[in-house]
């Protein structure tokens, strides 16, 4: 009995782990109006700009990559390898700013269902800058469908 009962609640915590670590999958609005589809790959999880509120295509001037520069940024992966950490969080992950064309440190966290506090950094978290992405539906409007997955 107590093997089935210590069974049962591994089943149960491995469930939970897994829904929490599923919850930042979605589409999220950046404070600049881009649109970046986060989603599981492999272990880790990536964002990919999948549109803007505006609906303006956006280019990758700014890459350090001469070859990249001018490429459309849909469908480019801006957040690469984050890792869940538990407490709706997740670590080690990288960001790239097309503003700039640099690539920082990032870390997430989920403050509700729809609300994602994201903080780049460079080598210490406290060295960096946060934004607030709010979820939004695959319906909204410019959102390019073809780069979800």
């Amino acid at each position: 009995m107590l093997k089935v009962l210590a069974s049962s609640v591994l089943l149960l915590m491995s469930v939970y782990a897994y829904a929490g670590a599923d919850a930042i999958q979605g589409i999220w609005e950046t404070e600049d109006g881009g649109y970046v589809y986060i989603h599981q790959q492999g272990d880790t999880w990536v964002g990919t700009a999948v549109g803007s509120r505006d609906g303006v295509h956006r280019y990758d001037n700014e890459n350090p990559d001469e070859k990249l520069r001018g490429r459309r940024l849909l469908g480019v992966d801006v957040v690469t390898g984050l890792k869940y950490d538990g407490d709706d969080r997740w670590d080690d992950g990288k960001v790239y700013s097309p503003d700039n064309g640099k690539t920082y440190d990032l870390s997430a966290e989920l403050k509700d269902q729809d609300t994602l506090k994201v903080r780049g950094y460079i080598g210490v978290s406290l060295l960096g800058r946060s934004q607030t992405w709010q979820r939004i539906d695959e319906s909204a409007p410019h959102v390019q469908k073809e780069f979800l997955q």
